[in-house]
């Protein structure tokens, strides 16, 4: 699929338009305490002009007794045809903004000087604002570099209902035109191991 960049997209998302679009694709999640299970996810990356992309991302744990079987060479769509949706496992909503980084040589002191030329940057600096209805809210600051994005929490808020979680580390990339993620989580006063990954084809 030819994928063009939109005309009205703020000239700050340029290094993420890549993401832009509807995505389905397939997953497995696991975690200590909660079992291996494939999933199928649809992401959605749009914008509305201003500097940043926002996303809606809803995963579906498959039913087993009504779904194939999936292996990692499956493309997205050919993993989401295989599996069957069926109990809501998680969604949530996020806002990707990427920032300007610190200039080198500009001390900010009004004298007028010349500052010192910029260096090549081959990555752009992220702040991601990720909102789920279990109850947190988090902060993740990374970077994008070509079509692949590495993000850090900074700060995770929760409400007191719900369930403890400590920080978490995400990584997306575009491998043959398909979009692979993978996240690791620390929760329920554990270390940060792996808890899910996918693989996400672009719909038409």
């Amino acid at each position: 699929m030819t994928f063009t960049i939109p005309e009205d997209l703020a000239p700050e998302c340029y290094p993420l338009a890549w993401l832009l679009g509807r995505w389905r694709g397939f997953g497995m999640l696991g975690y200590p305490g909660v079992p291996e299970h494939p999933f199928v996810q649809e992401i959605v990356f749009d914008h509305d002009g201003g500097p940043y992309l926002r996303s809606i991302a809803t995963i579906w744990l498959s039913e087993k007794d009504q779904s194939g079987q999936i292996s990692q060479e499956m493309t997205g769509t050919q993993g989401a045809a295989a599996l069957t949706a069926g109990q809501l496992w998680s969604t949530e909503t996020s806002y990707w903004r990427p920032v300007a980084a610190p200039v080198p040589g500009v001390s900010g002191n009004g004298s007028g000087a010349s500052a010192a030329p910029t260096p090549r940057r081959d990555a752009t600096d992220l702040e991601v604002l990720v909102a789920d209805p279990s109850g947190h809210l988090s902060v993740y600051v990374g970077n994008v570099r070509g079509p692949r994005v590495d993000l850090s929490t900074d700060a995770v808020v929760r409400t007191a209902t719900a369930a403890e979680m400590s920080g978490a580390t995400r990584m997306y990339g575009l491998v043959q035109h398909d979009l692979l993620w993978a996240m690791d989580l620390a929760a329920f006063g554990r270390e940060l191991q792996s808890y899910a990954s996918g693989r996400l084809s672009r719909e038409e």
